[in-house]
């Protein structure tokens, strides 16, 4: 599942682009270019506007530095702001929330953000935090209009996505965008996949994974089974009690 990531962002934001009139300049928060071949490159989308790309940490297509709890932006100063998987990794991310909302538009503003839910903990470098859908609506709170919506089982999604506005209405829902839909319903009809819960295994490798541990767990339960028809059969062999009953013979 954590494969899917930068594609399934990147469908979104193609999707947005393509629906929403998204105002200048386009400032993405977090977007050092972790994992090389991945299609994360974000700023191709925005040809001949003004983009910046930020991050912490200098690397591969961050433009400057910013820390998301204390922005050197104006209020005001960007038009769109994006942030994908990275509130998981700040350490405060209602801080971090509350500069994003200062420094975007208050007249034309959009914030469009993901984070991670049902995902393993990872580095970049420190993973601290996993947020509902409802989790990262109030993160958005303050802005004038807020969507979210989520990707895989609706009780336990793997990705959670928020696009809010300020100034206007939202001109788009997100489960209506065509990459978060057809993606979600593949994940639904799971072709080929084995459903366990909010998970999805090819059958080959959930194979792989019950060969290995169904002879483990036969193991134990054979051994667990043994060792409680062996209590028995000491206590018979243990001779008489230390009180014998009234009736029995001398």
């Amino acid at each position: 599942m954590w494969a899917m990531a930068s594609p399934l962002i990147y469908g979104v934001v193609s999707d947005v682009v393509a629906r929403v009139a998204l105002p200048e300049p386009i400032v993405e928060f977090g977007s050092m270019q972790v994992e090389e071949g991945q299609p994360n490159d974000l700023r191709r989308l925005f040809a001949g506007q003004k983009f910046i790309g930020t991050d912490f940490r200098a690397g591969p297509g961050v433009d400057r530095i910013e820390d998301l709890r204390e922005l050197r932006f104006d209020d005001g100063e960007v038009g769109t702001a994006l942030c994908f998987d990275t509130l998981e990794h700040c350490a405060d991310p209602l801080r971090a929330a509350r500069e994003l909302r200062r420094v975007v538009s208050s007249d034309v503003g959009i914030c469009l953000l993901s984070s991670v839910m049902l995902i393993g903990i990872h580095g970049y470098p420190s993973d601290y935090w996993r947020f509902t859908p409802e989790g990262l609506r109030l993160l958005l709170d303050g802005f004038d209009d807020v969507d979210v919506a989520a990707w895989g089982d609706p009780t336990h999604p793997f990705w959670v996505f928020g696009l809010a506005s300020k100034g206007r209405r939202l001109e788009v829902r997100l489960s209506d965008l065509p990459s978060l839909d057809a993606s979600q319903r593949e994940y639904e009809r799971a072709d080929g996949r084995v459903r366990l819960g909010p998970f999805r295994y090819p059958l080959r490798q959930l194979a792989g994974e019950l060969a290995r541990e169904v002879p483990r767990v036969v193991g134990e339960r054979a051994r667990a089974r043994t060792g409680e028809l062996r209590v028995p059969l000491r206590r018979r062999r243990a001779g008489p009690p230390a009180n014998p009953p009234p009736f029995a013979s001398s």
